[in-house]
């Protein structure tokens, strides 16, 4: 079997396997890049809901956030592995607002503790 099927059938497997959030798109190649899901949601609360439910199905998960060159959009990503290895980036848009995003310049890139995410999908709520 060459190798894009065996990314093809990992990434089936592990869809088929959890209940994930809607996808938009799903970019697949038979190297060593990640397979990339954009996903179906919109706002803050959603995206980072979206990206600790996709979290919670990979090993060795790390956060990003990388404001878009334009300025207006901000991508949160997370970066893990399937438990068989597959490499697999997660991601969704939201709109910039300097409240949240206070040092983060158009075009930059930062790593971000996933915690954050979790602050996020679930405004309100105070930590036990």
């Amino acid at each position: 079997m060459n190798q894009l099927m065996t990314f093809l059938d990992a990434i089936r497997d592990h869809l088929d396997l959890h209940q994930l959030p809607p996808v938009a798109s799903l970019d697949v190649t038979a190297w060593s890049r990640p397979i990339t899901v954009q996903l179906d949601v919109d706002g803050l609360v959603e995206v980072a809901g979206a990206l600790l439910v996709w979290a919670n199905t990979l090993d060795d998960v790390t956060a990003t956030l990388w404001r878009m060159p334009h300025g207006d959009l901000v991508h949160l990503s997370i970066i893990g592995r399937t438990p068989c290895g597959i490499p697999v980036r997660v991601y969704g848009g939201v709109p910039f607002g300097a409240e949240l995003f206070p040092d983060l310049p158009a075009g930059a890139k930062q790593s971000m503790p996933v915690y954050l995410l979790r602050g996020w999908a679930a405004p309100g709520e105070v930590a036990a």
